[in-house]
């Protein structure tokens, strides 16, 4: 645990999470991602020739996730990153991103792990249609009626997920390990930085789509 912490080799931990997530993309769409799934979501709404459409357009531009990803995971660790060093600065704690940034990196391994356990999700539970297919038990949106929810509280709501909780959890150990705060303390500093963070990215997000 001391060694993985400590270890500030950044690039080869983002290179790992990055192939990683690109082989689980690869087995959802090589054994998962079927066209018998899109006519089964579309039949009764769509002609077979725009299904047929909707089918060779998703398979032509299926490599643009591969490019996708990289810069979304970037993005996402940068910006956990930022409002760590935000709020260590304002604490006086003379703040270094190189060890926010470290820590947002591997904090950010419990979606892959998450991610994973999905598949496995849908290899018991086979999908029947697309939105069969993006159904995850382990978030509180599964077991809401979401067509009778706005559309603006549906990414909030989507954030109360066994995922999220387990990223805060690592997160408070890894700013526990690192920084030397009291686990409470790491808590409440997360609370704080990242947590603060969260909801203003929830409410750009509910904002965007009124």
């Amino acid at each position: 645990m001391k060694q993985w912490l400590l270890d500030e080799s950044k690039l080869w931990w983002f290179l790992l999470l990055v192939g990683a997530t690109v082989v689980i993309i690869w087995l959802q769409q090589t054994f998962f991602i079927s066209d018998v799934l899109y006519y089964n979501t579309f039949g009764d709404q769509l002609s077979i020739d725009t299904i047929e459409m909707m089918i060779g357009g998703a398979k032509k531009y299926a490599w643009t996730s591969y490019i996708v990803l990289p810069i979304l995971l970037l993005l996402r660790v940068t910006l956990t990153a930022c409002c760590f060093y935000t709020a260590l600065f304002f604490r006086n704690d003379k703040p270094d991103f190189a060890s926010c940034f470290n820590v947002s990196l591997k904090a950010d391994t419990v979606f892959f792990f998450f991610g994973f356990l999905n598949l496995i999700y849908q290899v018991v539970i086979p999908a029947n249609n697309l939105t069969d297919l993006s159904a995850n038990p382990l978030t509180l949106l599964y077991y809401l009626d979401t067509e009778n929810i706005p559309k603006y509280l549906l990414y909030p709501l989507g954030l109360v997920n066994v995922a999220e909780s387990f990223y805060w959890a690592l997160m408070v150990g890894l700013i526990h390990y690192r920084f030397k705060f009291s686990l409470v303390g790491s808590f409440y500093f997360i609370l704080k930085s990242y947590g603060i963070g969260l909801i203003l990215m929830a409410l750009i997000f509910s904002l965007f789509v009124m």
